[in-house]
């Protein structure tokens, strides 16, 4: 998925895409790009090497970074391609801190005692930071911000999520104790006066629908049960 790239801008109706739930389900599919598996198998990874590779593949580059300033997005679904809860292992000392739980009785993080505590919810949204360069990013909404998107999803007049002439602003407040974040909707009419930002194309858009994530695409691997071993260890002599 390109990380960069230049379009021009103008009003169009953003075709409808398949609706994807809010609550976290079980997983078909897993990325390397995108592998199919079979119902209930484990993910191919080959331990800590398989998931240093997969992550530095992807990079922090490809994620939305949400900041102090309203960051103009444009949403490509009506609503997440990928949503999961993730352990946060202090333990590990080289690469990611976290590891997407299993969400089953015997994750064996979970079984140890060590709970999910981060809730993702992922979405395909172009960032319109720099207007003259807009770039697919991965959002991953916590919890507040995607029971927002589901209210405003699921309202007939509010909603959908990719309608045509629907952008939002995000941006985060750092409070004393705790980062918060604001969601807003801006109609298209209103983008160029309020933010000094002009719509995206018809062409820029299905150019990146055509580069977007499907349902049951994940953003984290799932460790499979030697390397999730591992993982445990680390934790119970820690």
């Amino acid at each position: 998925m390109p990380e960069s790239r230049t379009y021009g801008r103008r009003r169009r109706q953003l075709p409808a895409t398949e609706q994807a739930g809010f609550e976290v389900g079980k997983r078909e599919a897993i990325s390397g790009r995108v592998v199919a598996t079979g119902a209930g198998g484990p993910t191919q990874m080959a331990g800590w090497d398989a998931m240093d590779k997969t992550a530095s593949a992807s990079g922090s580059d490809m994620y939305l970074k949400v900041t102090e300033e309203a960051t103009v997005i444009k949403i490509l679904g009506d609503g997440p391609f990928d949503v999961y809860n993730s352990h946060w292992i202090e333990e590990i000392e080289d690469g990611s801190k976290s590891v997407r739980c299993w969400d089953t009785p015997d994750c064996p993080l979970c079984v140890v005692g060590d709970k999910a505590k981060r809730f993702s919810a992922c979405f395909d949204v172009i960032s319109l930071e720099d207007p003259d360069t807009p770039v697919m990013k991965i959002w991953e909404a916590g919890i507040k911000i995607a029971r927002q998107l589901k209210d405003i999803a699921t309202d007939g007049k509010r909603g959908p999520l990719n309608r045509g002439d629907l952008y939002f602003t995000i941006k985060k407040e750092q409070k004393k104790k705790s980062v918060e974040y604001t969601l807003e909707r801006v109609k298209e009419r209103d983008l160029y006066e309020e933010y000094d930002v002009e719509p995206l194309t018809d062409e820029a858009l299905e150019t990146f629908l055509a580069e977007a994530h499907q349902w049951g695409d994940v953003v984290k691997e799932k460790l499979d049960e030697d390397a999730m071993q591992e993982v445990v260890d680390l934790v119970m002599e820690g």
